[in-house]
């Protein structure tokens, strides 16, 4: 019988907790604010921990930022990998499949990584970063729609292309959503896509 894993020390436990909070301060602090005025003390504020602590996990603003995308993506991933392995096999298992990538692509890690795109025109370091993360979801969200689809689509020679088109579409949707368009008329829009994708898939 295997041994059972040691329970972590009370310490390590806080310390654990402490590195949640500030990543998720700072994601919200680049949605809410802007790249350009996250500061570690704002996070600092946010998460509702001492300088002194911040500093001990990150000690500066890059390595923050950095942090708490990489936090979050994986966080993201992992939820909606789990969300498509619970949908029940049926009809509407692809549409539904298709509504939770829509709605991850909706949600605060593509934001975040908009955001970050835009202040990384004048920043190498910040690119790296952004195209890294951007390429580690699509190759999650791209496993995924072979997962959903199953063999039959994967026997298409150009699936992974008009998947890919897909995806574009639904990354489009989420850019108006960011730009402030109606959600009545975002999700109009996003019905008419998703049947759209669903036929070019299914062909």
């Amino acid at each position: 019988m295997a041994n059972p894993l040691p329970a972590l020390a009370p310490q390590q436990q806080r310390s654990i907790e402490t590195r949640r909070r500030l990543l998720d301060a700072a994601v919200a602090e680049l949605l809410e604010n802007g790249y350009g005025r996250v500061t570690t003390v704002s996070v600092a504020r946010r998460a509702q921990v001492t300088r002194g602590a911040q500093q001990h996990h990150f000690p500066n603003k890059d390595v923050l930022v950095a942090e708490a995308v990489r936090h979050l993506a994986r966080r993201q991933s992992e939820e909606l990998r789990d969300q498509i392995a619970a949908l029940r096999h049926g009809k509407t298992r692809i549409a539904n499949a298709l509504d939770l990538v829509y709605a991850q692509y909706a949600g605060p890690l593509f934001a975040a990584m908009f955001e970050l795109s835009l202040a990384a025109r004048h920043d190498p370091a910040l690119a790296d970063l952004v195209l890294e993360e951007e390429r580690r979801m699509s190759k999650t969200v791209h496993d995924l729609g072979r997962e959903v689809f199953g063999a039959d689509a994967l026997r298409s020679p150009d699936f992974a292309a008009r998947w890919a088109t897909g995806l574009s579409t639904i990354r489009g949707l989420a850019v108006l959503r960011m730009l402030g368009h109606s959600e009545r008329s975002l999700q109009r829009q996003w019905r008419f896509a998703r049947a759209q994708i669903l036929a070019s898939l299914n062909d």
